[in-house]
């Protein structure tokens, strides 16, 4: 890859098998394979008499800052799940095994490529153990768009009956959404439901994107469902099931009104938000 990307010429390449090591004299560099975090190549090195792992792109942070280490845990955390939800999160399985690899290495500093270093490192490898292994949660996310009021009164009245039944939901405007926070949504959530208007006999164009990022990212999602409106009709469920063929859920049953709902189609969204608890409880979410 540095090659075709910096036209570095391959002579000036050392090629490193897994657990090679380099010596520098007093000083031992060991070279460990951890592919698909998050490129085919990626390794990370670790300096047994420091015991630091230089670890690239693995446990880094959307984080620029002057301070060389980690001093504010909350905000790095955050800064961290953003991370791993933008990049990472579609190599999850991946991680897993590379986790486990550098287990029995002991190690008391973490130097990333990216944000600030971890001098107490067990706070970003838990973190990472609890972001890839950790079953969903009782989370429901509800990235929606509405045109004329009638999305909006819908996701309005399925929150509030998804509250009332004990489930978080995490609601998305999609008109003023910060995607990288969706993104973070997604890491825990057990469920998305997806709100939109039709468009053009489709999906509105926000509603698809937000598909779109689910379905590349592979959160480890369980269950998805659509709400929304129409005028005369559609195909607004068909495109967006369409979108997400990466994602191993199980679809559940939509609930598209016409015009602005009604008494008969709240009650619908109350049979949806307790098919939702159902299965959270089925599958020990709640």
């Amino acid at each position: 890859m540095l090659i075709d990307l910096l036209l570095i010429p391959e002579d000036r390449f050392i090629t490193v098998e897994d657990k090679e090591t380099l010596s520098l004299g007093d000083r031992t560099l060991e070279f460990i394979h951890t592919p698909w975090v998050h490129w085919p190549e990626t390794m990370v090195t670790y300096l047994r008499e420091e015991r630091i792992l230089f670890s690239c792109d693995f446990f880094g942070s959307h984080l620029a800052t002057t301070e060389l280490y980690v001093t504010d845990e909350g905000q790095v955390y955050e800064a961290a799940k953003r991370y791993y939800a933008e990049i990472m999160m579609p190599f999850r399985t991946i991680i897993q095994k590379n986790l486990e690899k550098i287990k029995g290495y002991k190690i008391e500093l973490i130097a990333p490529s990216h944000g600030p270093m971890h001098d107490k490192p067990e706070f970003i490898v838990k973190a990472y153990h609890s972001w890839v292994f950790d079953e969903p949660k009782n989370i429901v996310v509800l990235p929606y768009v509405s045109m004329h009021g009638s999305t909006s009164k819908m996701v309005a009245y399925f929150v509030e009956a998804l509250a009332q039944k004990g489930v978080t939901v995490k609601q998305f405007d999609l008109t003023v959404t910060d995607l990288g926070k969706l993104a973070m949504a997604l890491v825990d959530a057990a469920t998305v439901v997806i709100g939109t208007p039709t468009v053009l006999a489709g999906p509105h164009p926000n509603a698809v994107y937000a598909a779109f990022l689910a379905n590349a990212l592979r959160p480890n999602l369980k269950f998805v469902s659509i709400i929304g409106s129409y005028g005369w009709g559609g195909k607004t469920v068909e495109q967006l099931a369409a979108l997400i063929p990466n994602l191993k859920v199980e679809v559940l049953q939509p609930v598209l009104v016409k015009g602005s709902p009604r008494e008969a189609d709240f009650k619908v969204l109350d049979s949806l938000a307790e098919t939702i608890v159902q299965k959270h409880k089925e599958h020990g979410f709640a």
